[in-house]
């Protein structure tokens, strides 16, 4: 840098509206007002620094003179208090001492040194206390003027020292900033006045850089700005290819416009026409020049429909696909399908760009179909009656099949109720018939007992034998009539349980164990066993009956179904169990099984292997009916297994508020 440029930066001349104006003014400001605020925080370090001093000065004379004054003033000792003051007075910055001796209530003045002042900087008063006795009071004052003078010859002495300090600061700075800055923001600003945009430029390089540098912020805007210049001319040439193409696509628009079958019209905002394709001179009978300048709704709306499409036009609708008739010169009817787009200037049309298309011969193909139509909707509603008329034969049919379903099913329960008062019956009929024969032989027994002891003829071992006799009969009558009573009393149960949809809590191995008792006439028919396996304890509460229906239609198709004719093991096994919040019942036997024929409808109503031959096919239809809608379980056929194997699973509540 030469001299010239530095006295260029200084000179005021040369400093107007220029960057490095602003920066040194910028530098001074803040330079200044960082000195001051150094400066008023050192005077006031400095302030709290000798006030701290002088409090510190009298604080050590509360600890170092109070005492030996208040025994000079009671022994009246005058020259001591003297000599105690003048030391008090050579402490730092003491201004005033006065010493009074107190008489009764009164203070009287006894010795003062020092300046009287109406007001004092800092003071402190003091009680003389002798043998706790309050003797005298000693005042002291402390004057601040010695500090103040200091701080301001400090002052003045920081200020002059910080402002050359800033000035010399400032130029350092200033001369920096030129150098590392300014001179290559005016070769920057040089470089870009001088840019020609119609061809390729020399990259900027500023003094003292490599042309590939990035090394701080004015690198990188040069990097930027050469960068820039770059992409503008390669902008402006790539625009002057596109205005090329342009005017290339411009002229094959025309082409397809002019050679388009669709009218395609261009309005301003009065909707008069300002341009229009060959097509709507074919349409209208029109040529170019008289459709120029004439409004469009009198050249392609009938006067019916002017108004509607003026509103339309006025209230900025959308107009997409819109069928509107029209005369041409010969006054035939043309459709077209309008389509409208339109361009704004601000919020106001600019122009609108209509495409119509003429969709005549389809509206007369429209035509043609809709008598079509006509005729083929009279035809179907005819034949829709016919069926109407089918479809309620056959709904009647259907209710009339429910209701036969229903009338089975309810005679279904009752012939399984029959059978279980039949087999009970019979099961009955043994025990009390041995009853009845044992009350007969005890009568004979009482009888010839009664001619005995008329004839005196009775011996000892006679009665012993009697007594032998009638006990064995009355064992023999006792265990009658109890079996008779048990199955009395399960027939009952199971009875009103069937007959009945009676709901509450019960025992799962009772309600089984009567249901097999009820039918112990028709299991003897088969040489096998039922294998019962559920806990005494399990609960549960629902609906006995129905659980009764369920195991008797089992066992009862098992005995039918499965064993007949069988030569195999006839074992039926019903194992219940608590899987989770769910009742599961599991029952399988070991007959012959179930055909797959039948084996995908068993639970549908009506399939049965008994067909003809007095089997109904309800019974697993009935016990899939309970296990789904009464008790709102799940039931599922195991196929692939040997014999018959069903799955029941119920929702386990052990209360009425489960």
């Amino acid at each position: 840098m030469n001299l010239e440029n530095i006295l260029s930066i200084f000179t005021p001349l040369k400093m107007k509206h220029t960057l490095s104006k602003r920066l040194l003014a910028y530098i001074l400001l803040c330079s200044t007002a960082l000195a001051i605020i150094i400066t008023l925080v050192q005077l006031t370090w400095d302030y709290r620094q000798d006030v701290g001093k002088i409090e510190a000065s009298i604080n050590q004379i509360e600890s170092s003179f109070l005492q030996p004054m208040a025994a000079s003033l009671w022994n009246l000792d005058e020259e001591q208090i003297q000599i105690q003051i003048e030391g008090i007075m050579k402490l730092s910055d003491m201004q005033y001492v006065r010493v009074h001796e107190v008489l009764g209530s009164t203070e009287v003045p006894l010795i003062e040194q020092g300046t009287l002042k109406d007001k004092f900087d800092i003071s402190r008063k003091f009680n003389l206390v002798y043998q706790e006795e309050i003797v005298g009071t000693l005042f002291v004052a402390a004057s601040l003027d010695e500090v103040y003078n200091h701080l301001i010859a400090k002052s003045v002495l920081i200020l002059v020292s910080q402002t050359i300090k800033t000035m010399l600061v400032s130029i350092c700075i200033l001369l920096i900033i030129y150098y590392m800055v300014i001179r290559h923001i005016n070769k920057i600003a040089f470089y870009t006045r001088n840019i020609k945009l119609n061809t390729h430029n020399k990259n900027l390089i500023l003094d003292g850089r490599k042309s590939e540098s990035h090394g701080d912020e004015l690198d990188e805007l040069v990097y930027l700005l050469n960068k820039m210049q770059k992409r503008i001319v390669a902008e402006l040439t790539d625009k002057k290819i596109a205005i090329e193409a342009l005017q290339q696509e411009r002229d094959f628009s025309a082409t397809v416009i002019n050679s388009s079958s669709t009218v395609i019209c261009c309005l301003d905002a009065d909707l008069k026409i300002t341009t229009i394709n060959p097509a709507a001179v074919i349409l209208t009978g029109y040529s170019q020049e008289e459709l120029y300048k004439k409004e469009w709704l009198d050249i392609f709306v009938l006067d019916d429909k002017k108004e509607i499409m003026r509103a339309k036009f006025e209230h900025n609708e959308a107009i997409h696909g819109i069928e509107i008739n029209m005369n041409d010169q010969m006054g035939s009817v043309n459709t077209l399908l309008w389509t409208f787009s339109a361009f704004y200037e601000g919020m106001n049309i600019k122009y609108l760009i209509g495409f119509g298309h003429d969709i005549t011969p389809q509206k007369q193909v429209e035509l043609e179909v809709k008598k079509l139509n006509d005729q083929l909707e009279d035809k179907v509603n005819t034949r829709t009656a016919a069926l109407t008329e089918s479809n309620k034969q056959i709904t009647e049919t259907l209710e009339q099949l429910k209701r036969t379903q229903l009338t089975l099913v309810e005679s279904e329960k009752m012939a399984s109720l029959g059978s279980l008062v039949a087999g009970v019956a019979h099961e009955i009929n043994t025990p009390i018939g041995i009853s009845v024969t044992a009350a007969s032989f005890l009568q004979e027994e009482i009888d010839t007992l009664t001619i005995k002891m008329r004839e005196n003829s009775l011996t000892r071992s006679y009665v012993e034998k009697l007594i032998e006799r009638i006990s064995e009969s009355g064992r023999l009558l006792n265990n009658s009539l109890n079996r008779a009573a048990n199955l009395v009393s399960s027939f009952k149960q199971v009875a009103v349980d069937q007959s009945s949809e009676a709901c509450y809590s019960f025992k799962l191995a009772d309600n089984l164990n009567q249901v097999i008792t009820s039918l112990k006439h028709k299991l003897k028919q088969v040489p096998g066993e039922v294998h019962v396996s559920c806990p005494e304890d399990l609960s549960i509460y629902s609906f006995p009956g129905s659980f009764a229906q369920i195991y008797s239609n089992l066992l009862l198709n098992s005995i039918i179904h499965g064993f007949e004719n069988w030569q195999g093991k006839c074992d039926i096994y019903i194992d219940i169990t608590q899987v989770g919040s769910d009742l599961q019942i599991d029952y399988r036997d070991t007959g012959k099984g179930i055909g797959a024929d039948i084996a995908e409808r068993i639970f549908d109503p009506f399939v049965t292997s008994k067909r003809g031959s007095g089997g109904s096919g309800l019974g697993t239809h009935i016990v899939y009916n309970i296990v789904k809608q009464l008790l709102k379980g799940d039931i599922e056929y195991l196929a692939g297994e040997k014999g018959t194997h069903f799955r029941i699973k119920i929702p386990y509540q052990t209360s009425a508020l489960s």
